[in-house]
């Protein structure tokens, strides 16, 4: 029997897809395919001689999810990460059930019925913009808080959410669904989430460019979380026994730190130096300030804990690591 382990990660275009594939390769054990609807690019720091397939899939077409999970003939993992961001499905909610309903219904259901003795595990990315009002203004985000999402995003992720909780329930797959806080600093362009700007006070600073803060509070809190933190937890979850979580609740609050607006100044002035806090901006979006204000401020994070998940330290640490990144 070959000791090969199959990934199969959907979003493969995307942030956190290429990094995962990147800390996978590290051992030749695992052999890779990144998909998403066009060719994704080759990541950085993956040599073209590595187990590494780019696939280009559409997951609103059966035919595609059909021929995409045929690549390989059994799968030890797959990694849903593909999906439209919180602006994106503010702007446009039929897209968002076409692609983050829809699309990864069919999947999931294509998943059910592999043809394989061993089901892989599903790691879903879903999201804490689940969580709303009154809960995230009320105190710390613990193991039994509702979700109230009061967003497009955060209500279509919910119901993905429960509908793996039924399938993994009915034994039809072993999934856990992962509510990522926001994961910063993410490189290159802009994405199309109301937190986007979390990346953007480090990123275009230190580009030259004026970043645009949809908020003034100094003392608001948001949850956040290093790439390379996020990457480690994927790998640990995805490891996991299945009954780590009841059979019918299969959603982790991935660890993030809460970090005010005031600290993130303050750490952007440590880490790329005084001068670059006159390219920061305040441009109040009153949207963008409702999204924000209706996610988590703070969490007690006792299923990561006991998963044995890790934790970043401090903003602070958190911004160096890009910006040490770039200078390596």
């Amino acid at each position: 029997m070959s000791s090969t382990k199959n990934i199969l990660i959907t979003g493969g275009s995307g942030f956190l897809g290429p990094m995962l594939a990147a800390k996978l390769l590290q051992d030749p054990s695992y052999n890779v395919v990144l998909t998403d609807l066009r060719t994704p690019p080759q990541p950085s720091n993956v040599p073209t001689t590595a187990p590494l397939t780019l696939h280009p899939a559409d997951l609103t077409t059966q035919s595609d999810i059909t021929n995409l999970l045929s690549l390989r003939p059994s799968w030890h993992a797959i990694f849903l990460f593909h999906g439209i961001m919180s602006v994106g499905c503010e702007e446009n909610p039929t897209l968002s059930t076409k692609v983050n309903l829809d699309a990864t219904t069919a999947v999931l259901s294509s998943i059910s019925s592999l043809p394989q003795e061993t089901k892989p595990r599903i790691v879903y990315a879903s999201t804490q913009a689940v969580y709303g009002p009154p809960y995230t203004a009320s105190g710390p985000i613990t193991d039994d808080t509702p979700a109230t999402p009061v967003g497009v995003y955060g209500t279509h992720k919910l119901i993905m959410e429960s509908h793996i909780n039924d399938l993994h329930r009915r034994g039809l797959i072993d999934a856990l669904a992962l509510r990522l806080p926001t994961v910063t600093v993410r490189p290159g362009a802009p994405s199309r989430s109301a937190a986007a700007w979390i990346s953007g006070i480090v990123r275009e600073p230190m580009a030259g460019l004026e970043c645009e803060i949809p908020i003034e509070d100094r003392a608001s809190r948001q949850m956040v979380c290093s790439p390379r933190v996020m990457i480690e937890n994927f790998v640990r979850v995805m490891n996991a026994p299945s009954e780590i979580m009841p059979a019918h609740i299969r959603a982790v609050y991935m660890p993030g730190i809460s970090v005010t607006l005031g600290e993130m100044y303050e750490a952007v002035e440590k880490v790329c130096g005084k001068e670059k806090l006159g390219l920061l901006k305040t441009v109040r979006n009153e949207e963008f300030e409702r999204l924000l204000a209706s996610w988590p401020r703070e969490a007690k994070f006792g299923n990561a804990e006991r998963m044995g998940l890790v934790f970043d330290e401090s903003c602070e640490q958190v911004f160096r690591e890009y910006v040490d990144g770039l200078k390596a």
